[in-house]
């Protein structure tokens, strides 16, 4: 009895409002947004070959620099996750041109659901890193988002190469992501990963909440 009373106060301690926002403001410093500087290097060689292209890739990356300087702790819609994955993959393409394809099945996606901000973005980065950069030819990345009764549902796909060195620091991105999900959610979310059939898969399941209107 002593035992269990003691779990519930550590518990009720973890989960309390003071607590939980130290934790997520901890948690969103450990996010590094490498492909940032490799960004820059593709604006600088677009500047003069195509300097409106190098304008929109410098907007991007100054609306990808906004979020990730942000306080973000509260839910977004769903609608500006996704467009931060656009822009963000629009300046990976620059970079690796026709060995990045991206194939978006969001037809049926909830754009005003809420989720945590950077909930999907460095799942991308994981997917163009592990997946994408240690080919020699092109791969495809899949970005699935939909609803199913009471939760949301985004399930992410990329090529995988069992041998490649690019696997390595995989599983510290992903316990980020679960832990910030689990402090704004507790045990209705969840974050699960696997291998089939040479592509590697991750599916987060987050309880259905609507941006007011």
């Amino acid at each position: 009895m002593l035992f269990r009373s003691s779990y519930f106060a550590l518990r009720a301690r973890a989960l309390s409002p003071a607590l939980t926002e130290a934790r997520l403001q901890a948690l969103q410093a450990r996010i590094r947004p490498h492909f940032l500087f490799n960004s820059i290097n593709a604006v600088l060689s677009l500047i003069r070959r195509e300097p409106r292209r190098a304008e929109t890739a410098l907007e991007d990356m100054a609306e990808l620099f906004r979020v990730l300087m942000a306080d973000n702790r509260e839910l977004v819609p769903l609608s500006r996750e996704l467009q931060l994955c656009r822009q963000y993959l629009s300046l990976e393409q620059l970079r690796l041109g026709e060995r990045l394809i991206v194939e978006w099945h969001i037809d049926k996606a909830p754009m005003s659901a809420l989720i945590p901000p950077l909930a999907l973005q460095p799942l991308l980065e994981n997917a163009v890193y592990h997946g994408i950069e240690p080919r020699t030819g092109p791969g495809t990345i899949t970005i699935n988002v939909y609803a199913a009764r009471d939760s949301l549902h985004a399930v992410l796909q990329n090529p995988y190469e069992p041998s490649s060195d690019h696997h390595q620091g995989n599983h510290m991105a992903l316990a980020n992501i679960r832990e910030r999900l689990q402090l704004h959610f507790d045990a209705e979310a969840g974050l699960t990963s696997r291998v089939t059939d040479h592509r590697y898969e991750v599916h987060i399941v987050i309880p259905l909440r609507r941006e007011a209107a």
